[in-house]
């Protein structure tokens, strides 16, 4: 009876997690951005950025530091101002880069995608971008609490929960970057470069002005 009550709590909070996984949210709108802007590699760099904002963050969220974070009000919202900030000017960026790579018409629609991000600072984008996102830390703080297992010590559910949403993620970005490498191609037309950093753009402005209007 045990064995099938852990079985069901962990069903349901894989199912949790893979929403929202999935969900696309600032990360995501980044790391489309940077594969569009500069190939699988910078994609690659962002996710792997992006995994170890979620490892921190987990493993904070595990000690406790998440609860402390958000029971300090002063420090959320100075977090969250900051987060807003980065994004939004991410998002800026990306218009900017977008208006000076406006093709003329005699360029080639499609040509080689040129290593105009490097992987060092993909890789700190995908970082900062997670960690600054107060709503990652509460996200981890909200879910734990949901679940749990019969016959395991509280931190010891907390570690193996934190460590099955790292790996969730780590399967879904891993998924995502292979998809990317099959459609290279597509991606280095330009006329498909311009709209996925336009919309990009726009969804990283849109999250972080919602960050900073948040309550």
């Amino acid at each position: 009876m045990r064995r099938d009550r852990v079985s069901g709590q962990l069903w349901a909070f894989i199912g949790a997690c893979l929403a929202v996984i999935v969900v696309p949210g600032p990360d995501l709108a980044l790391l489309l951005r940077n594969a569009a802007v500069a190939g699988r590699s910078a994609a690659s760099a962002t996710a792997c950025g992006i995994m170890t904002g979620n490892t921190i963050l987990a493993t904070a969220a595990v000690a406790g530091l998440t609860a402390l974070l958000q029971a300090s009000g002063p420090l959320y919202n100075g977090l969250r101002l900051v987060g807003a900030a980065y994004l939004i000017y991410l998002g800026v960026r990306a218009l900017i880069d977008l208006t000076r790579r406006r093709p003329a018409p005699a360029e080639p629609q499609s040509v080689p995608v040129a290593p105009a991000l490097p992987g060092r600072l993909a890789f700190r984008q995908g970082l900062l971008s997670n960690l600054l996102n107060p709503k990652v830390a509460a996200f981890y703080l909200a879910l734990f609490p949901q679940f749990s297992l019969p016959g395991m010590p509280t931190l010891a559910q907390h570690t193996l929960l934190a460590g099955l949403f790292c790996l969730l993620s780590l399967i879904w970005y891993v998924l995502l970057i292979a998809v990317l490498g099959r459609v290279q191609t597509w991606l280095q037309r330009r006329t498909v470069q311009r709209s996925i950093t336009g919309a990009s753009a726009a969804a990283l402005i849109t999250l972080g002005t919602g960050l900073a209007l948040q309550g």
